[in-house]
């Protein structure tokens, strides 16, 4: 003990200390150099990864197998199923969408209003299909007439229509209709009807939509040549009617050509075509009246 500092221990007993941390420390620096020794001849040390067992995977029995693929196929066969079933209904949306866009062109037509946006959907849905069709529809639709004009015009023709009968006297009626009192007709040639009954009979299929009905009923009055204007209008009306309806049959049977808003043709048959209806059918043209 110092005896400067009576409290202060040994030298010999901190020298002891001292000798037992530095040979801890020696044993600590051997085992880590045997580890990383052995890490490193291992290969794990390298990767910076601990190894790991490695287990084989079971092997799959042949009935294991066969029903993993019949699974995969039965599957497959569902995702087949439900694609044809979406493009199924795709294309009857696209054969309905037409059919709604043709029923809205006919009441422009028998309204005399303009086509407007119209034509440019006649042209993408129904213009592969029936190129003359629309083309005579949307000519119409630029110059309409309708039924309530022809109507209206026939009864201005009325007077000269009936025949140059209705211009003379009372007098000359008279003696007319005495002389009509006795009248020999053939048994195979019957008596023409009255020109009066007759522009009425013309009046009556115009009002239900027998246009050629009318037309043939003015052709055959007394004073049919001062309805030439009238007829010409009557079968250009006729027409577009019989274009319409090409369209609507369009829309319903087209096996071929009908498009839908975007442009894409329409593959899936219609629902209501029958099973022989296998090839595209001609498109039925507009049939006219002629002069």
């Amino acid at each position: 003990m110092n005896e400067e500092y009576p409290n202060q221990p040994r030298a010999e007993k901190r020298a002891g200390c001292a000798g037992r941390a530095v040979a801890f420390a020696l044993v600590f620096a051997l085992g880590a150099g045997v580890t990383g020794f052995a890490g490193w001849q291992m290969g794990w040390m390298h990767h910076g990864i601990m190894p790991m067992m490695v287990t084989n995977a079971p092997a799959i029995s042949p009935v294991g197998e066969a029903q993993m693929n019949a699974r995969i196929a039965t599957l497959d066969q569902k995702l087949r199923s439900i694609e044809t079933q979406a493009a199924l209904a795709s294309g009857q949306a696209g054969r309905a969408e037409a059919l709604l866009v043709s029923i809205a062109t006919r009441r422009a037509i028998e309204r005399g209003t303009p086509l407007g946006y119209l034509e440019g959907q006649l042209r993408i849905r129904f213009g592969e299909a029936l190129p003359q069709v629309v083309n005579g529809v949307i000519a119409f639709g630029r110059a309409p007439i309708t039924q309530d004009r022809l109507s209206a015009q026939l009864d201005v023709l009325a007077p000269q229509l009936t025949g140059p009968e209705d211009q003379q006297s009372t007098w000359s009626k008279v003696q007319r209709d005495l002389s009509g009192l006795f009248v020999l007709h053939s048994e195979t040639r019957p008596a023409a009807p009255d020109p009066k009954m007759r522009l009425d009979h013309a009046r009556l299929c115009l009002r239900e939509g027998r246009i050629e009905d009318a037309i043939a009923d003015v052709r055959l009055l007394p004073g049919a040549k001062a309805a030439q204007g009238w007829i010409t209008d009557a079968q250009r009306y006729a027409t577009a009617m019989h274009a319409l309806d090409a369209l609507d049959t369009s829309a319903l049977l087209e096996p071929k050509g009908l498009r839908d808003g975007q442009g894409r043709l329409i593959e899936q048959a219609s629902p209501l075509a029958g099973p022989a209806q296998a090839e595209p059918s001609p498109a039925p043209a507009p049939s006219s009246v002629k002069p």
